[in-house]
C-alpha cells in the first residue's frame, strides 16, 4: 500500500514539475524565436522586407510565451484548488467540533427541567442555611 501511494505521489511531482518544465521550455523557445526574428532582419534596409519577419517572429513568440506561463500557472491553480478543497474540509470539521462543544457547554451551564429546584426544596436549602453551623 505504502509503495502505491509512493508511485502516485511520484507520478503528480511529475506532472507537476513536468508542466513548469514544459512550461519553461516555451519561454525558452519564446526567447529563441525572437533572437532568429532579429537576427533574420538586423541587416535589412528595407521595411517592406523586414515586416513578415518581424511577424512571424513576434506573433510566434507571443503565442509560445502565453502557453508556457499558462503552463506554468494551471499547476499553482490545481495546487490553490487543492488547498482550497483541503481547508473546506477542516472548516467543516472544526465547525462540527465547535457545535459539539457547545452543546455540551449548554448542558453543563444550563439547568436541565428536572435540575430546576422546586418550592419544597428551596425552603429545605434556607432552614438548612438558617440553623446554626454546629447543627448541621
Amino acid at each position: 500500500m505504502t509503495e502505491h501511494r509512493k508511485v502516485g505521489g511520484m507520478d503528480r511531482l511529475r506532472r507537476e514539475y513536468g508542466r513548469v518544465t514544459l512550461g519553461a521550455a516555451f519561454l525558452i523557445a519564446a526567447v529563441v524565436v525572437l533572437i532568429v526574428g532579429y537576427t533574420s532582419i538586423r541587416d535589412e534596409v528595407y521595411v517592406a522586407i523586414q515586416l513578415p519577419d518581424v511577424l512571424w517572429s513576434g506573433v510566434g513568440a507571443v503565442l509560445l510565451a502565453v502557453v508556457g506561463v499558462a503552463l506554468m500557472r494551471s499547476g499553482d491553480e490545481r495546487l490553490m484548488l487543492r488547498r482550497l478543497d483541503e481547508l473546506e474540509d477542516t472548516n467543516h470539521d472544526l465547525a462540527e467540533r465547535v457545535g459539539y462543544l457547545t452543546q455540551l457547554l449548554e448542558l453543563a451551564i444550563l439547568p436541565g427541567e428536572g435540575d430546576v429546584p422546586t418550592a419544597a426544596a428551596e425552603s429545605a436549602t434556607a432552614e438548612a442555611d438558617s440553623m446554626p453551623a454546629a447543627a448541621h
